[in-house]
């Protein structure tokens, strides 16, 4: 197995590699777009995955066992600027999914309890591009599913957003995913939906719009049952896709109740 010195070089050639990519006009847009949330080199998406590709064949980590590409992988979400960390999104996506079992779970989650996952963009990639893909690989098993479910009471905001946006790919499948679906993703918008933070409340309405396409009656009774503690934002996001009318009713009632 590499040791800590050997991850650290194979991280670093990567981090050549980026920054041999930057453009001034790059950095400036991430920046202005990100609002300062995490810092930024400067190099747009498709020049990351090259770098990426690249970096994996020619320069050493193709070569590793596939326990030390994994740990190479978590490793990357260590660097300190946004380019690093969807570098390890991509690796684990693009390289790794496949070797990915139920049991690196908790190496994934920990990624949110050592604060190196901290910001909307990379969670969203990271959920979108590897939890949503290993949950869907597996279908129509639902333990990862329920793994991932149970993060809506995690002590990081952005691993109790993780818990909802993971599945927004798939929720307007609702139960053609497996028999019980919708009600999960339901209890699961249930525990999230009582963090006040703004990525909660928004990680939950952008769940239930996707939900909403397989069972908009059982999501128009969540939104009414959980108004109370609903953001006007969230709520936004829940029936930006229905009709205006049950729009107004829905917006007539939160005012209500605010």
């Amino acid at each position: 197995m590499p040791t800590d010195r050997d991850l650290a070089t194979l991280t670093g050639a990567l981090g050549s590699r980026l920054e041999r990519l930057t453009t001034a006009k790059s950095r400036a847009f991430w920046t202005r777009y990100l609002k300062g949330t995490v810092p930024f080199r400067g190099v747009p998406m498709p020049a990351i995955r090259q770098a990426v590709h690249a970096w994996w064949r020619a320069d050493g980590p193709s070569s590793l066992p596939p326990a030390a590409q994994k740990q190479l992988a978590l490793r990357l979400f260590e660097g300190a600027f946004c380019e690093d960390k969807l570098a390890g999104t991509l690796v684990l996506q693009e390289l790794l999914l496949g070797q990915l079992e139920r049991r690196d779970l908790d190496a994934l989650g920990a990624l949110f309890d050592r604060g190196l996952i901290a910001d909307w963009n990379t969670c969203d990639w990271f959920c979108v591009k590897v939890l949503g893909r290993l949950v869907a690989r597996d279908l129509p098993r639902r333990e990862l599913a329920d793994d991932v479910a149970s993060w809506s009471s995690a002590r990081s905001l952005w691993q109790r957003r993780a818990a909802n946006v993971a599945f927004v790919n798939l929720a307007k499948r609702g139960d053609a995913n497996f028999e019980g679906f919708t009600a999960l993703m339901l209890d699961t918008c249930a525990t999230t939906v009582r963090s006040p933070e703004r990525f909660a409340q928004t990680g939950v309405g952008w769940l239930l719009r996707e939900l909403a396409g397989a069972d908009r009656a059982a999501v128009l009774a969540f939104a009414d049952e959980h108004l109370a503690v609903m953001s006007r934002e969230a709520v936004r996001y829940v029936i930006e896709r229905m009709p205006k009318t049950v729009q107004g009713r829905v917006l007539a009632a939160h005012r209500r109740g605010s």
